[in-house]
């Protein structure tokens, strides 16, 4: 079946396009709550197609156990592309930043590259959802298999916000923010006290695998076919 624009599943409907948006996320969400193969599949952004693995489900065991191994080949995929983000160059890396800007709605055809520091390339964007207004500067750190990230790299990027005139920051990166980092980008002290500072949202490796996973970026979709009983067939013989 053709992947569908939510857009045009709304017009259709004649409903709001972020209304779809919204319910076709949350049929995904309780679809992994209930162990059940959700009915439509995001195939790229916006983009959907119904899980024909849903036609016919009659046995609720078998699509349980679909899942479960389903699951355990997504895990499995996931370890392999944090295997596959650490084997890049800083170059490449740049180039999967860019793309996971596009995921979060950044306005990458502005994009300004303002600098480069060893294995840091730092990048001056604005989001598409408030029209350009906030200028956010971008940190894009390639770093080793599960190397981590401290409160230092927190304090270098909003200690450049000003230079760069942005007013808050963007650290996108393949290492793990370790706790200390995680509490200095919400803007709090080293007495666990919440000041007033710049932001700094993050997105590591954990995150970074989520928005590509999610994004279908840099996998492919196999599609699996579970023939059930026909027990309506047998029926009527």
């Amino acid at each position: 079946m053709k992947p569908v624009h939510y857009k045009d599943i709304a017009g259709a409907l004649r409903r709001d396009p972020a209304s779809v948006s919204a319910s076709l996320s949350i049929e995904g969400k309780q679809a992994q709550i209930d162990k059940r193969p959700a009915y439509f599949l995001r195939v790229a952004p916006g983009l959907y197609r119904y899980n024909d693995i849903c036609e016919g489900a009659v046995d609720e065991d078998l699509i349980a156990e679909v899942r479960d191994r389903a699951e355990d080949f997504n895990a499995a995929t996931r370890r392999d592309m944090r295997e596959a983000i650490a084997a890049l160059d800083v170059k490449a890396f740049e180039n999967l930043a860019k793309i996971a800007l596009i995921n979060i709605r950044a306005r990458v055809e502005e994009l300004e590259i303002v600098g480069r520091d060893g294995n840091t390339v730092m990048m001056k964007i604005s989001w598409r959802d408030d029209g350009g207004r906030s200028p956010v500067l971008v940190y894009a750190i390639k770093c080793e298999l599960d190397e981590e990230i401290e409160p230092s790299t927190i304090l270098q990027i909003r200690g450049a916000l000003p230079i760069y005139e942005a007013n808050q920051g963007v650290l996108i990166t393949n290492g793990r923010v370790s706790e200390e980092a995680r509490k200095a980008a919400l803007g709090y002290s080293n007495h666990d006290k919440k000041v007033s500072v710049y932001p700094i949202h993050l997105m590591d490796i954990d995150i970074l695998l989520n928005v590509l996973l999610e994004s279908r970026t840099g996998v492919r979709t196999k599609r699996v076919e579970v023939l059930v009983l026909d027990t309506d067939f047998f029926e009527n013989l």
